[in-house]
């Protein structure tokens, strides 16, 4: 009894192995009828999701770097403007140091905030006799002289300044010739 069972569960087996081999080829059958066009629509259709995602991904790309330099922009923006809110206290102590260049507190404070600047990376646009940069220099005057060179600024007004290679404010000069 048991070898027919085995005879009879390897028949079975043999049975199963052929109709699963008989659907291998009948698939394969039908993958083989699929005609060229509908291949070249396939292809055609991972071509477009191919440049679907290459934009996606350079907008990405294009996206994060603006956010990230916008971030930056808007940091450097906030820290010039605390900056420029500091600027009329150094225009005051310089005048007052004009008025009394005997006064130590004054001159005291005066090397306190350039002090501080230079911590901070701010630096003071040097113009008395050097030559006009519109970059760095805003013109309110114009004068003729011989004695100097040509563009030459003869007088500062006010004050310029730098936050590394940022203008924050142009200095304001007289020109001459």
């Amino acid at each position: 009894m048991e070898m027919e069972k085995n005879n009879v569960s390897a028949e079975e087996t043999t049975a199963e192995e052929t109709t699963a081999e008989e659907i291998k080829e009948e698939t394969a059958e039908k993958g083989c009828k699929k005609t060229e066009k509908e291949i070249e629509a396939l292809k055609s259709q991972l071509a477009e999701s191919n440049d679907k995602y290459l934009r996606l991904a350079a907008e990405y790309e294009n996206f994060r770097k603006r956010s990230a330099k916008e971030k930056s922009d808007a940091y450097n923006d906030a820290y010039s403007d605390a900056i420029k809110a500091l600027l009329p206290l150094a225009d005051s102590l310089d005048k007052a140091l004009e008025f009394n260049p005997e006064d130590d507190g004054i001159k005291a404070l005066c090397k306190l905030l350039t002090d501080t600047f230079a911590k901070i990376g701010v630096t003071a646009i040097e113009s008395d006799g050097a030559e006009f940069d519109p970059n760095l220099h805003n013109a309110i005057m114009h004068e003729e002289d011989d004695t100097l060179g040509e563009n030459i600024v003869a007088q500062t007004f006010q004050k310029g300044y730098l936050l590394g290679e940022k203008v924050i404010r142009h200095a304001m000069v007289k020109v001459v010739n």
